[in-house]
């Protein structure tokens, strides 16, 4: 059992250290903006508090102007930085970082349109609405249904967001269930010599053994968590999809 813990607790380090590493990748997006940080600050500040205003500044603003990030209930996930584009230039620059590519160039496409006053890209539609009744409900059968329930035809998520957090789920249930299945299969009671000859009932399954309850609090975890993340992707699609914004996926 100890050995299939350990074997079971290094694999989860390793896929958290690569998702880790693969969110740490992501460039960003960046878009330049006509007036001083102080005056882009306004606009992107008024644009914040429209969308939720549960964020906070950040003091620490690794040499831009701003930087805004948000709290743990508001259903976005950003890291917003202001700057100057150059000690010459009048524009500024507003620069975006999500752990989700797809987060990333969402805020784009909004700025762009708000604050730069843009039209829609080519091929951009409106977002319908997406119902929490429905992601929760996909969750307790599986959180990767939850997931592509929520991805699709959202700007939270691109191709590889979806992918990657399909494959998390997926991973985590297999493991966490599946070991969770083998060990409880492994400690049910065991037959011997003299119970067959007694014809004596065998020790049932999985499911009526004591140990069952490792097995249902293995099934429980990942959609305990994905619960929440459900209720965030859900609430932030809504919210972006209220003020009629495009956006092309």
């Amino acid at each position: 059992m100890n050995s299939a813990f350990r074997i079971v607790s290094s694999f989860l380090l390793i896929l958290t250290f690569l998702f880790s590493s693969t969110n740490q990748l992501n460039a960003g997006e960046t878009v330049e903006v006509l007036g001083s940080p102080d005056d882009v600050n306004l606009k992107l500040v008024a644009l914040l508090n429209k969308m939720d205003p549960d964020y906070y500044s950040e003091d620490k603003t690794q040499g831009f102007n701003y930087r805004y990030r948000h709290r743990w209930s508001n259903p976005y996930d950003f890291n917003i930085f202001i700057g100057k584009v150059g000690k010459t230039s009048p524009d500024s620059i507003i620069r975006v970082e999500s752990p989700r590519r797809g987060q990333e160039k969402m805020w784009r496409e909004i700025i762009e349109q708000e604050l730069l006053r843009k039209p829609p890209q080519e091929g951009a539609v409106p977002l319908s609405e997406k119902y929490h009744t429905v992601s929760q409900t996909l969750n307790l059968i599986t959180p990767i249904a939850s997931v592509g329930y929520n991805s699709w035809n959202s700007p939270l998520y691109n191709r590889r967001d979806t992918i990657v957090s399909m494959g998390i789920y997926f991973l985590v249930d297999l493991i966490l269930a599946g070991g969770a299945y083998w060990y409880a299969q492994e400690n049910l009671p065991k037959k011997n010599i003299w119970t067959n000859l007694a014809n004596v009932q065998g020790p049932g399954s999985v499911w009526d053994s004591p140990n069952a309850i490792i097995v249902y609090t293995a099934l429980a975890l990942p959609r305990a968590i994905r619960m929440f993340d459900a209720w965030e992707d859900t609430a932030a699609h809504n919210k972006a999809a209220e003020f009629g914004w495009s956006f092309k996926f």
